[in-house]
């Protein structure tokens, strides 16, 4: 569990996670520059107690109306300040409504308190151990809380840096002006194109915000820049795909060429279903069975599959982000029989911070064997996910630290 660093300098305090954005692509570069620093502010002197209470209260009302409400309830109470579970489940449900909260509200914040004292709420310590998800789901449980008032605590209250509240329409609708886009991208849409924006969502999210004000701005800082990047799609698009299949000792092995090289290597038990990803991957693309060439360069994989040290020197298109391309980069420089864990990968990077990224782009390789994320392995040294089976991970290394000593002796 990650969480935003506490820095003394608010200033400096999101600058790692502001250059990271700003060299995804020029669009966030051009939305970073204009917004300026990010001036995010966490309220992490709050319990998840308090931000749920709060949260509840500010549900679909205007802010000085809600803050007028809050006041009236914490008024209630002779400390002047969020009432205890104890207290607020001792205060008559007709005084809770007094306040100017509406019945539902009202009952939502007695099964808040009394959420607290059975544990479901958990303390900020505990919270900040738990899982995102974990704590996402186990306090949307609760009676007025949906996922997003959830990501909203785990920003504000948390710190957590790496949240994307996908399902809020600010930050859709930030997206789709800073891609001019027609429409706004679904939640679960949104999830899968911020993966590229970790381990910094959070951050995004307080850019994306910002968006819509400058979406005029912005629209006119390079017209000319977006229809090149418009032209460089277009001709990085293929019009066929050739693809074989092969049997080695990991078991089947499909390798896809486009006229760049080859965009697709993957490992499986069933060659239908390897096929049928391949076709969902390229849905525009028309496959085509392999040729002579490609028939060589697969025997070249099987053969470098067997025997590691062999080495791979073939023509790869590799696509991805900016910085995936930089991390599959120095995938390619561990040598065989020697691992480095994501950890170092993100130091090497100048992103300390930065292993969640890291294993994010190894996850979404799709050239096995000839980008070896099977190389990288948690700090501790154990394996962790392989988009292929961590068996072949297994497989793939103890192979090659096994040729990799024999050649010393040798």
């Amino acid at each position: 569990m990650t969480h935003l660093p506490s820095k003394p300098d608010p200033a400096n305090r999101y600058r790692e996670a502001e250059q990271f954005l700003a060299a995804l692509d020029t669009d966030w570069q051009a939305l970073v520059t204009h917004v300026g620093p990010c001036i995010h502010q966490p309220r992490p002197e709050r319990d998840p107690y308090e931000a749920l209470i709060r949260s509840v209260v500010y549900q679909q009302l205007h802010t000085r109306a809600a803050e007028r409400i809050l006041q009236r309830l914490i008024d209630i109470y002779p400390h002047g300040h969020c009432p205890s579970p104890e207290e607020v489940l001792a205060t008559p449900y007709e005084t809770l409504r007094a306040c100017g909260l509406s019945g539902a509200k009202a009952t939502s914040i007695l099964g808040l308190a009394q959420a607290r004292l059975d544990g479901i709420i958990p303390d900020q310590a505990t919270a900040l151990q738990m899982p995102d998800e974990e704590l996402i789901k186990q306090l949307t449980t609760l009676r007025g809380i949906g996922r997003w008032t959830v990501e909203m605590m785990m920003m504000y209250t948390l710190e957590h840096e790496d949240i994307l509240p996908a399902d809020d329409f600010g930050v859709r609708d930030g997206y789709r002006n800073l891609k001019r886009l027609d429409t706004a991208p679904t939640a679960r849409a949104l999830r899968e194109i911020g993966q590229a924006w970790a381990p910094y969502r959070s951050v995004a999210s307080w850019y994306l915000w910002r968006m819509p004000k400058q979406a005029a701005a912005l629209s006119s800082q390079s017209d000319a820049q977006h229809q090149q990047t418009k032209i460089l799609r277009k001709q990085g698009q293929s019009s066929h795909i050739r693809f074989a299949i092969a049997q080695c000792s990991l078991g089947a092995l499909l390798v896809a060429e486009n006229e760049r090289g080859i965009c697709a290597i993957s490992l499986g038990d069933d060659t239908d279903v390897l096929l049928e990803q391949l076709q969902d991957r390229f849905k525009a693309t028309e496959l085509m069975e392999a040729n002579p060439q490609l028939n060589q360069r697969v025997a070249q994989i099987v053969a470098m599959v067997e025997e590691p040290a062999l080495g791979l020197s073939l023509p790869l298109d590799i696509q991805g982000s900016a910085f995936q391309q930089k991390v599959w980069e120095l995938l390619r420089d561990i040598p065989v029989g020697q691992t480095l864990s994501y950890t170092q990968i993100a130091e090497r990077l100048g992103m300390p911070k930065g292993a969640r990224a890291v294993a994010r782009a190894c996850a979404t390789n799709t050239l096995a064997i000839a980008i070896p994320c099977h190389r990288v392995v948690r700090q501790s040294g154990d394996l962790a996910g392989y988009r292929w089976g961590l068996e072949r991970k297994k497989a793939l290394l103890e192979r090659e630290r096994s040729k990799a000593t024999r050649n010393k002796q040798a």
